[in-house]
């Protein structure tokens, strides 16, 4: 993938608090409500109180009975005065009608878990907004997170999202969000606008959305921002329900480098066609000198998926253009976990470089890719390529019949193969032919272009009848 940085990490950088990490242990005691937490401090130096959205100086209804919109608003507006905190969510069903935007960090939105604290969001756009569209050199703070919360959005309009964060810092994410069906909806929507998004970390679980989890860069607004979620390390659990709905999108040029990403989950199979994906790469973006393809660089990927039997299943990994890719990463690919197997992605060669086990696509790498159309006029065989565990090494082995009248000249491309197996440093395998008019066997090796043909590399001769070429060896990509 032909990315472009944003460069080193000779940024100064304050370690994350820890309050995501006490507002479990304390919420678990089942102390917080009942210490009646006081509001937010009322000087930036000092660190902020919890605030507790659902007391009585803001108001939030537990209930779902009454709108909420306003008091986290203001729950929102007082963290950020005190240069940062806790808002506190008690267990409960809150009642959501517009967008909670935060600018401020280090914010943390804390509730009592997963399932006891609901988020029921039933208006249109984002449910929840958080940015900081400042850059990192000139911020005195990071961190902040969404920790414990379930968001709904049965109710919620077309184009919607449960999360749309990004431009951050060392932000965390430990959340459900569920029912984002609507047209063009988004359960969590991991995008920069302003900057870019680094070591954000966390656990999402998704289910029943139009798209679960998506990376993007959809700048308009700045002149800094980029498609890096550098140093991302996220675990995504996806419950797809509907077999019409992609598990997890980098699109616009979005990409994870040097970071990790594990994808679990359910699909559903259709009695009708999909275009569904476990996972997807579409995109390029070019902007802010800045120039990127989708996809994921340099990183662990560790994808463990099933889905249901039936006439039409997702596909596994879809890419939409030539340079969307998954390159020098190392995990493990299995789309048949449950024995039922996804249909094959729809171009397994922009798998560059992987290390790891693959299951559930024959087509991915760990499995030989084999070229047996196209081939030069009197030759027929195959040739198939297998990268080896160290991810870049190539083992290649070939067999062709040579029909009779049939002249092979040094150098003569036989045919031309992915450009992932391409080799530049001049290097012959070994290979041999016999029959065909020739004397015992006959030293033929094959050579590797920068351009990806595979040629015949041994002395010319005219075959007097069937002949046979056959080899194999191994090259190693790169050095470094």
């Amino acid at each position: 993938m032909a990315s472009m940085l944003h460069g080193g990490s000779g940024r100064a950088a304050t370690r994350r608090s820890l309050l995501a990490g006490g507002a479990v242990a304390a919420v678990g005691v089942g102390g917080i409500a009942a210490a009646s937490p006081a509001e937010a401090a009322t000087t930036a130096t000092a660190t902020p109180d919890w605030i507790n959205v659902a007391s009585s100086t803001y108001g939030a209804d537990p209930t779902g009975v009454n709108d909420s919109t306003t008091p986290f608003k203001n729950a929102i507006a007082a963290a950020a005065t005190a240069g940062g905190g806790v808002v506190y969510i008690p267990a409960g069903t809150y009642k959501i009608t517009g967008t909670l935007t935060c600018t401020t960090v280090p914010v943390y939105f804390v509730g009592d878990g997963a399932w006891a604290t609901i988020i029921e969001f039933s208006g249109t756009g984002d449910c929840f907004r958080i940015y900081d569209s400042s850059t990192y050199g000139s911020r005195k703070k990071f961190a902040g997170g969404i920790v414990g919360i379930t968001i709904d959005g049965a109710g919620a309009g077309a184009g919607s999202s449960g999360v749309h964060v990004g431009d951050l810092l060392q932000y965390e994410l430990d959340l459900t969000v569920q029912n984002f069906y609507g047209t063009g909806s988004i359960g969590v929507h991991l995008d920069n606008n302003f900057y870019w998004t680094e070591q954000l970390f966390g656990r999402i679980y998704a289910q029943n959305c139009t798209s679960h989890v998506v990376f993007d860069w959809t700048s308009s607004t700045s002149s800094t921002s980029s498609g890096s979620f550098e140093r991302c390390d996220l675990d995504i659990y996806v419950d797809q329900v509907n077999a019409k709905f992609d598990g997890v999108v980098f699109q616009n040029g979005a990409f994870i480098t040097n970071g990790s990403l594990k994808i679990r989950g359910n699909f559903g199979s259709s009695t009708t066609a999909v275009t569904s994906a476990a996972l997807r790469l579409t995109g390029y973006k070019s902007a802010n000198t800045y120039t990127s393809y989708s996809g994921i660089v340099d990183s662990m990927v560790d994808i463990g998926v099933e889905c249901g039997s039936g006439s039409y299943t997702p596909q596994t990994i879809v890419f939409n253009a030539a340079g969307n890719s998954i390159s020098g990463c190392l995990g493990a690919l299995n789309f048949g976990a449950a024995g039922t197997t996804f249909s094959a992605s729809n171009n397994a060669n922009n798998v560059f470089n992987f290390l790891g086990q693959t299951s559930g696509d024959t087509t991915l790498p760990g499995k030989w890719a084999t070229y047996n159309t196209g081939l030069a006029t009197g030759v027929t065989g195959h040739v198939s390529f297998r990268f080896l565990p160290t991810g870049n090494e190539v083992m290649v082995s070939w067999a062709f019949d040579i029909a009779s009248g049939t002249t092979l000249k040094a150098g003569e491309t036989i045919v031309t193969v992915n450009t992932k197996f391409a080799f530049n440093d001049n290097k012959v395998i070994p290979g041999n032919n016999s029959g065909g008019g020739l004397t015992g066997n006959v030293y033929a090796p094959a050579y590797l272009t920068d351009a990806a043909a595979f040629q015949y590399a041994g002395p010319t001769y005219t075959s007097s009848g069937a002949s046979y070429w056959y080899g194999q060896g191994i090259y190693t990509l790169s050095l470094g």
